[in-house]
């Protein structure tokens, strides 16, 4: 930013009318300069410095062939351009004060109403050959209806600082060494208000308008740039938080895989088991039932002979055979039900042809203990004997 001095500038204070509107100030000064300036005001540089607590405004106004001649030619460069006792807007002392700000070229005095943050009133003189006590002595003479009390500080600008928005924050020091001033009001460091700035910059008000509007544009776009980043690194980071999940579910992929084998070797072993239970059950089961059958007959020693036996599903056998008599096969028919494992599906059919008596008998089977061996409910068991059809 370019920071102007202060003595190239035509500076005046004017009274606010009650009535003005704030959206009104800067066609008010505009007038006013109009009113009092002898160059037209298309050929001034003019800004002005504006409180809403303050009934006056200070305006401020130099030729531009003054400002070219001075070696200021190219204002459009810069972020702001200011005069230099500009940047003491915002200070704010408590009780009435002179501040004379000092840089290389000029001296400005600046008169604070207590509380106020726009000096009331600003006289400037250029450092020539004179010591700064001499020229501030003059302005103090040469300054209209100032009271001789007024306390005075001597400052001088050390730095400015711009932020991310190109709003500029000022530092100052004291050239006093009384350490009470570095307490006595606000005034070290100053940021600017940026709508305070648009109207303290001596450019056109067309060149502002249009850099102002430039500006806006560029903040937005850089906003949206922001936000376009943000987005674009969640993108990324939902990629490769995709592309991590992705890996995670084909590493586990990988190791059910390497895993299905074996899975459908214990699944394999496991239908076989099945298999081999339920084919021992069912090849066992026909051999319990006719040791069970044989035992009743073998006990009974009534002449009972099997010509043929037939087991059907897993507990029904069917028995065609001899017997000496019917009383024989009534005998071993009522034994077999008594033994609690079998019961009779109907009568038994019988002829009896020379003697002998053949006959067909149905029988369902009733298991009291486990089928196979080794089972843990199991009992020892009686061998089964010899079958003798």
């Amino acid at each position: 930013m370019l920071l102007l001095p202060g003595d190239l500038f035509f500076i005046d204070t004017i009274e606010l009318p009650a009535v003005l509107e704030a959206g009104d100030i800067e066609d008010f000064v505009e007038l006013s300069l109009e009113a009092v300036a002898p160059f037209p005001i298309e050929q001034l540089n003019w800004g002005y410095l504006y409180h809403a607590e303050m009934s006056t405004i200070l305006v401020y106004a130099a030729h531009r062939e003054r400002l070219k001649d001075s070696g200021y030619t190219d204002l459009t460069n810069y972020v702001w351009v200011l005069p230099d006792f500009a940047i003491l807007a915002g200070a704010c002392f408590p009780e009435d004060v002179l501040v004379a700000l000092e840089s290389a070229h000029c001296i400005s005095l600046l008169h604070f109403a207590k509380g106020m943050r726009i000096p009331r009133s600003v006289w400037v003189d250029r450092l020539g050959v004179g010591e700064p006590a001499q020229v501030l002595a003059t302005l103090k003479a040469n300054a209209k209806d100032l009271s001789q009390t007024c306390v005075t500080i001597r400052l001088c600008h050390r730095h400015t600082d711009l932020n991310d928005r190109e709003i500029p924050t000022f530092y100052q020091a004291a050239l006093e060494q009384a350490e009470e001033l570095h307490d006595y009001g606000t005034w070290q460091k100053l940021t600017a208000i940026e709508e305070s700035l648009w109207h303290a910059d001596v450019r056109s008000r067309e060149f502002k308008q249009t850099e102002r509007n430039t500006r806006r544009i560029g903040t937005l776009i850089g906003r949206i740039a922001t936000w376009a980043g943000f987005f674009a690194l969640f993108l990324i980071g939902f990629e490769v938080a995709l592309f991590a999940g992705h890996a995670w579910l084909d590493t586990l992929q990988n190791k059910i895989d390497a895993q299905r084998t074996a899975v459908l070797r214990i699944e394999d072993q496991q239908t076989l088991i099945n298999k081999l239970e339920q084919v021992a059950r069912n090849e066992l089961r026909p051999i319990a039932i006719l040791a069970a059958a044989n035992e009743v007959r073998l006990g009974l020693n009534l002449g009972i002979e099997y010509d043929e036996v037939v087991i059907e599903g897993e507990n029904k056998m069917t028995i065609e055979g001899k017997a000496a008599s019917i009383n024989s096969l009534n005998r071993y028919t009522e034994s077999l039900q008594q033994t609690g494992q079998f019961k009779l599906l109907g009568d038994p059919e019988s002829i009896t042809r020379g003697g002998k008596t053949t006959f067909t008998v149905s029988l369902v089977y009733i298991p009291t203990e486990p089928s196979l061996p080794g089972s843990a409910a199991g009992s020892q068991r009686a061998p089964i004997p010899e079958v003798d059809l």
